[in-house]
């Protein structure tokens, strides 16, 4: 019975309260957001750069920006050993923009994926280790990668980058198994890795045998893993090329790569905040100037990871209205 007169208890609304989910979200976000308050001390210089900045370099950080729709078309189409027709793939890769914003670690759009592919006729199962095993090959890739690129910077690239004090290795190494403990805490986030990453990944490591008797399968996966993972990089480079920035490109991927890796673990859509406050961090280490280091990473940010929320909205929505997913 309602203890308010006149109120029936079928008009009232349900409390709204705030779960971990939302918390551990909120201190990852000021984490990041008190490591790039500093970097805006220089506010007035960094306006500077912004209005002196050449923005003939924006069209081809947009188009690097949009060659990685084409590379993961490619990776997840040499993960299916069954055909699936190439367009309406493309179409699923740019509505994965919007789709894995609304869940940490890309499962938003993993999931999009598997819901198109069964909807193509392709078999849960093998639908889900076609997912899994595109993931593993984007991860294998993107650490081949690290590889490549720090021994290519080499040691001379990173002269003014010096090591901490050991014990804030250990800081550092704790904080990230804090947060890993609370993120596995949370409901909503263990239930997606144990009942949904984990599966894929080790239906993946089932279902390879089919895609490794296919050389083009192959050749498919890896390459366009490595197309992914290369026009990021790109994007980030020109973008550092619009502010001025003039570390090597060996360096500027060396720098993107680790931080991209390090940024990416954090349990928020699209790794955002951490993304940025390590790409930051890793460019002013290498010698690039705060000034241009942060609107740089601020303008691939907005290319890679705000301005493809619209697009792939339209996506999703198309493929809706054809019944795609």
């Amino acid at each position: 019975m309602s203890t308010t007169p006149g109120v029936d208890e079928a008009e009232l609304e349900p409390l709204q309260r705030i779960n971990r989910k939302t918390v551990i979200t909120l201190v990852v976000l000021a984490g990041a957001t008190w490591f790039l308050l500093p970097q805006f001390a220089d506010l007035p210089e960094i306006f500077d750069e912004v209005r002196d900045a050449n923005w003939a370099w924006l069209p081809a950080v947009l188009a690097a920006a949009s060659v990685t729709y084409l590379g993961a078309t490619l990776s997840l189409s040499g993960a299916i050993v069954q055909h699936v027709r190439r367009r309406p793939l493309f179409v699923t890769q740019v509505g994965s923009a919007f789709a894995s914003k609304v869940a940490p670690a890309s499962i938003g759009g993993m999931a999009l994926n598997i819901r198109f592919l069964e909807r193509q006729g392709v078999s849960r199962t093998i639908a889900v280790s076609g997912v899994g095993m595109n993931t593993i090959a984007g991860f294998v890739g993107h650490m081949s990668l690290i590889a490549v690129f720090l021994f290519w910077a080499g040691r001379d690239a990173f002269e003014s980058f010096r090591l901490p004090d050991p014990k804030w290795l250990l800081v550092a190494l704790a904080i990230m198994a804090l947060l890993t403990a609370l993120g596995l805490a949370i409901p909503p986030t263990r239930r997606a890795i144990v009942d949904r990453l984990v599966p894929i990944l080790r239906r993946a490591l089932q279902g390879m045998a089919g895609v490794l008797r296919r050389p083009d399968k192959v050749a498919s996966l890896i390459g366009g893993s490595m197309i992914v993972t290369t026009s990021y990089l790109t994007a980030m480079y020109l973008s550092m090329r619009a502010f001025g920035g003039d570390l090597p490109f060996a360096t500027a991927g060396a720098v993107f790569l680790v931080g991209a890796a390090v940024g990416s673990a954090a349990p928020t859509p699209g790794g955002l905040g951490a993304v940025e406050a390590a790409l930051i961090a890793g460019l002013v280490a290498a010698g690039l100037d705060e000034t241009v280091a942060v609107p740089a990473v601020f303008l691939y940010r907005l290319c890679t990871f705000w301005f493809p929320i619209l697009p792939g909205w339209l996506c999703f929505t198309w493929l809706q209205r054809r019944d795609y997913i």
